[in-house]
């Protein structure tokens, strides 16, 4: 029931929001397309690594608008958006970057013929579920950080770690579109940017569940 409650919720928001969250993300996802575009041309290694950094801080502030919109309300942000960095996006950038790290423990499971993917992919996302809740903490400034996020999870362990699953197939899922052709890259590229607001829409309903009921202290065992 929890986790039809997050994924609902996260569907419902988003669309309840479509208003202002189309005018705060037009330019951070107009951003991401163009960069995404690039990587469709033969670049050099030091370009690459700038437009993955550049990319990850235009996610981060599509991240923190969406969070303060579905989380705070539609006023929380500029009506047209985040259009100056601040210490809070640089700091949920160094957050995700964080966290985009924790798979790495699990990878070896890859090697395990037949299960290894689903073993890692479960590994991996109950730890970074534990920890998650810090994103949308930073992003709101609600005083959850990595510390308070493996608390309240506590008692959520099996619920986050299918909001996680949940979320990294919204956000990366789309991208197989790319798969079926060259024709298909730019439809991929539309499709993967949606996916991520929903991604970060399921991390805000997670938020507000787990954080409302429990505090921003602990988390009582409620799966």
């Amino acid at each position: 029931m929890k986790l039809a409650f997050i994924l609902g919720g996260a569907f419902k928001d988003v669309l309840w929001n479509i208003a202002p969250l189309s005018k705060a993300l037009a330019l951070p996802f107009s951003v991401i397309i163009l960069i995404s575009l690039l990587y469709l041309f033969e670049l050099s290694p030091l370009s690459e690594l700038l437009l993955i950094i550049f990319g990850g801080i235009v996610q981060a502030v599509l991240a923190v608008v969406v969070h303060r919109v579905l989380i705070l309300g539609s006023g929380a942000v500029p009506q047209w958006g985040i259009t100056s960095l601040s210490k809070r996006e640089a700091s949920f950038f160094l957050h995700a970057f964080f966290l985009s790290f924790l798979a790495i423990p699990f990878l070896p499971l890859l090697f395990i013929p037949g299960i290894g993917w689903v073993l890692c992919l479960i590994g991996a996302s109950w730890l970074m579920g534990r920890l998650s809740l810090a994103l949308p903490g930073v992003a709101v400034e609600g005083g959850v950080f990595f510390n308070e996020s493996w608390k309240i999870t506590r008692g959520y362990q099996i619920t986050i770690t299918l909001t996680m699953i949940a979320a990294i197939a919204a956000a990366y899922g789309p991208r197989a579109l790319a798969l079926l052709g060259p024709e298909m890259a730019v439809l991929s590229i539309i499709a993967a940017g949606m996916g991520t607001v929903l991604a970060v829409a399921v991390l805000s309903r997670a938020y507000l569940l787990m954080v409302d009921t429990n505090g921003p202290e602990t988390g009582e065992a409620n799966l």
